[in-house]
């Protein structure tokens, strides 16, 4: 008969310890009377999704002691849901946004995770897929390939495969063609190694070789050699039924940020040489960024869709991104300025009186748009993206009176708490709750440091 364990129940035994482990951490975030009452909650209460949103934390019994500076493939997996209507492990696109509290509270899972992503860089999966979205807009017959080498997954798996194995579950888009996933790849990476003391090279060193990769094949859609990067055709990042055609300001953004993370990496594990090359990169897509889309008050959703001169509220996600992990200006400050006050003027105060957040996307002249569904939708972790960038640049007001639109509908007036939804339209009804994208909050807290 084996002897009884010496801490039969640890929980009851630890709990007011515990208990007030749990209240000294929140003191200082819920006592700070600087900050909104509401925001001070919901910093918290966001938090729920790391526990409830599907989560799997899988040790390997083998793997060494400290198996963080190792393999991926050889240590512990940390990953959870998109959602779970969209049940896909740690969704790229989307933890872009979500993953601040991890970086914040738990840096060393969350540079795990990326460090399983940067395994997953350079496979290949040749299966093909049935291509849905051509499928049911085009109706047409297409298949795509599942994984192409180069290209950051759009997702760890799906509980219903082989999670961490299998990557790429997702079928809906040709993501291996996607023009933000690696760009969120690089930039999650450098956000890591700034957030965790801009100390762990083994991180970046880790993670270089998948970044020049990844780096490389976002290369191939220059295809005018102007530097800058351009969108497809089809809906191809996050917004993944809003069609973007030429160079974008979202996808185009991004990459500005990615080419100058990769230069500092770079200067960071001394290679000079491709610090050099990619400054000059910067440079050069810096300038057709400049020209091709700033319209002397915002930049232009993009060049050749119907979209072309609609103001989207993401349209800085790049320099949000950079701001937050001092990769400087990617483009001047008066126009940062001037955009984000147009997305507050024309995305949240035209919209349900300033009232529900951001709204993706509306017309230059002020009117909504319903070409499709997510241009109508406020989607509640990029209204905290921009609500963080705003609080960057010093626009505080406008930051919080933006972010509260989503404390107003979800724990206010729908009862959504605890389920906060992606999305959801100006009726307040929702789309894929117990979502991973609101923890984008913690980058307002992130922001007004």
């Amino acid at each position: 008969m084996l002897p009884a364990p010496e801490n039969k129940w640890p929980a009851l035994e630890n709990n007011q310890r515990w208990s007030d482990q749990i209240d000294a951490w929140q003191k200082p975030y819920i006592q700070d009377e600087s900050k909104p009452e509401w925001y001070r909650g919901e910093l918290f209460n966001e938090l729920y999704i790391l526990a409830d949103g599907g989560t799997v934390w899988a040790h390997e019994q083998s793997a060494p002691a400290n198996p963080l500076h190792l393999s991926a493939k050889n240590a512990d997996s940390f990953a959870y849901l998109e959602c779970f209507d969209y049940s896909y492990y740690g969704t790229s696109d989307v933890r872009f946004y979500g993953s601040f509290p991890l970086i914040k509270f738990w840096p060393e899972i969350e540079k795990q995770e990326m460090r399983e992503y940067t395994d997953t860089i350079p496979e290949t999966n040749p299966q093909h897929y049935v291509w849905a979205w051509k499928l049911q807009h085009d109706h047409k017959y297409a298949t795509m390939q599942r994984k192409a080498p180069g290209a950051a997954p759009h997702d760890l798996g799906s509980p219903t495969e082989d999670p961490f194995v299998n990557v790429n579950q997702y079928n809906y888009q040709d993501v291996s063609n996607w023009r933000d996933l690696n760009s969120k790849y690089v930039l999650m990476v450098w956000r890591d190694y700034v957030w965790s003391d801009s100390t762990d090279i083994d991180f970046l060193r880790y993670t270089w070789k998948a970044i020049k990769q990844a780096m490389e094949h976002l290369g191939q859609y220059d295809t005018d050699g102007d530097g800058l990067i351009e969108n497809g055709g089809f809906p191809d990042q996050t917004y993944d039924n809003w069609v973007a055609r030429g160079e974008s300001a979202y996808s185009g953004g991004l990459y500005l940020a990615a080419l100058r993370a990769t230069a500092e990496i770079a200067r960071k594990l001394g290679d000079s040489n491709s610090a050099s090359n990619y400054d000059g990169l910067f440079k050069k897509a810096q300038a057709s960024f400049i020209k091709n889309l700033w319209n002397g008050t915002y930049f232009n959703y993009d060049q050749g869709s119907t979209y072309h001169k609609d103001i989207m509220a993401e349209q800085l996600a790049g320099q949000w991104y950079a701001n937050l992990s001092g990769l400087g200006d990617l483009v001047p400050p008066q126009m940062r300025k001037s955009a984000l006050q147009r997305v507050y003027d024309y995305n949240v105060m035209k919209f349900q009186n300033g009232e529900m957040g951001a709204l993706n996307g509306m017309g230059a002249n002020g009117q909504l748009l319903h070409e499709n569904a997510q241009v109508e939708e406020v989607w509640t972790g990029t209204t905290f993206a921009i609500a963080s960038h705003m609080l960057s640049e010093g626009m505080r007001d406008q930051a919080f009176h933006t972010a509260r639109g989503v404390y107003n509908v979800v724990w206010k007036d729908r009862g959504y708490f605890f389920r906060t939804p992606e999305a959801y339209d100006a009726r307040g009804m929702f789309r894929a709750s117990m979502y991973m994208r609101p923890g984008a909050i913690w980058s307002m807290e992130m922001a007004l440091k």
